[in-house]
């Protein structure tokens, strides 16, 4: 009886230790990969930047410069000023992006 149940112990232990059971998943998510969601998203603000900047007047720019968001794109009041920057920075952020490797949507 000892002898039957130390053989299905070993049985089992080789068994498990072939097929690979109890093995830990590789992690599906890599620092790549953030990298590029936060490099989309931030080419995102840049495109509702340039998106805001193209549908408002350049008085009104010119006014309001003070109280928009530009997160690093740009510090002018001047709206040629202002898409040229964002233009530069996103032909940066898309060198950054095509240097990581990031899969583009399709």
């Amino acid at each position: 009886m000892q002898k039957n149940l130390l053989l299905l112990c070993t049985t089992l232990t080789v068994f498990t230790l072939f097929t690979g059971c109890g093995q830990l998943l590789p992690a599906l998510s890599t620092d790549t990969d953030e990298a590029c969601v936060t490099l989309n998203k931030k080419i995102l603000k840049v495109d509702n930047f340039t998106k805001m900047l193209n549908e408002t007047s350049a008085f009104h720019l010119e006014e309001s410069a003070s109280s928009l968001e530009t997160p690093g794109i740009t510090v002018s009041n001047n709206k040629r000023q202002m898409l040229r920057d964002a233009k530069k920075r996103k032909a940066r952020l898309h060198s950054e992006y095509q240097t990581l490797g990031c899969k583009t949507a399709e």
